[in-house]
């Protein structure tokens, strides 16, 4: 995987976007470099560990983690005798679903990957004062999300909470993602990025808001906008239902739920005809409980 872009922002940033789009950010403070997201291995990292050599190889890198999502964790692993900072239920999510992923997804490995989870969690949010940096949890995309602010050069990093032109949707509570979209529309950021999308506005904050509520409220989707993506869609609306019943297996095995052998059991989520989906989580249900 070789980077197609690399962009320097405010006085100490450097976004870098790889040929499938995914941008991690840089941010270089006076003794600490700060590492958002970690792409898809350690091929992957072999760009950014250049850099850094060519720039400041001194300094201590410390590593953040926007979620526990594959394309963003696979190359924590390049750096993962340093600091790696995640929202609490990332660790959580990522021990849980990372190596499903892992094995289900080779096509997309950059290099030997060994999954390496955060060693420092928070649960609100963790301000590194000295470097004028922060992180804050917001979930929204998945569960675990969470933002990077760099106070001195006002630049926030959301991650993938932002997409252009719909997000997907792998968090049941979209009510508490239409917050954390409104948290980050009315940020005093002068700049906004996004791991898939680039620098953002509020018209497509706005966008995604409004696909969220016609979600929620069954509104039709803008025709323009499915067209646009359809699999997204689908997978949104397919992952709506599969939560659910991911819900009910959860509450009957407890202790004992496994998310590798659960999953297993449905291909795609994008895939799928709906009535299908949930043809074939009725008949899960069946075979398991009854």
């Amino acid at each position: 995987m070789t980077i197609k872009d690399m962009t320097k922002v405010g006085s100490r940033g450097v976004s870098f976007t790889f040929t499938d789009d995914i941008t991690v950010y840089l941010i270089q403070t006076d003794k600490k470099w700060f590492l958002c997201d970690t792409h898809l291995g350690p091929q992957s990292m072999e760009c950014i560990k250049n850099h850094i050599k060519a720039v400041a190889d001194h300094k201590e890198v410390v590593v953040f983690n926007s979620h526990s999502d594959w394309d963003h964790i696979w190359g924590n692993c390049s750096f993962q005798e340093g600091i790696i900072i995640g929202h609490e239920t990332c660790r959580n999510r990522m021990k849980e679903i990372g190596q499903f992923d892992l094995t289900r997804l080779t096509e997309y490995h950059c290099g030997i990957i060994k999954l390496v989870l955060p060693n420092l969690t928070f649960s609100d949010k963790i301000i590194f004062a000295e470097d004028e940096i922060e992180f804050l949890y917001a979930p929204g995309h998945t569960i675990d999300s969470a933002v990077c602010f760099d106070r001195k050069d006002s630049v926030l990093f959301v991650g993938d909470l932002v997409e252009d032109p719909i997000p997907y949707l792998d968090f049941s509570d979209l009510g508490t993602y239409l917050k954390t979209l409104e948290f980050i529309k009315n940020f005093p950021a002068k700049v906004k990025i996004s791991s898939h999308s680039g620098i953002i506005n509020n018209r497509l904050i706005e966008r995604n808001s409004t696909y969220i509520k016609d979600m929620i409220t069954g509104n039709q989707i803008d025709p323009g906008v499915y067209q646009k993506c359809p699999k997204v869609h689908r997978f949104n609306v397919n992952n709506q239902l599969f939560s659910k019943y991911e819900k009910i297996v959860r509450e009957k095995l407890k202790g004992e739920f496994d998310y590798s052998a659960f999953r297993s059991n449905f291909k795609d989520l994008g895939e799928f005809v709906y009535e299908d989906l949930q043809d074939a989580l009725e008949k899960y249900l069946r075979h398991e409980f009854n």
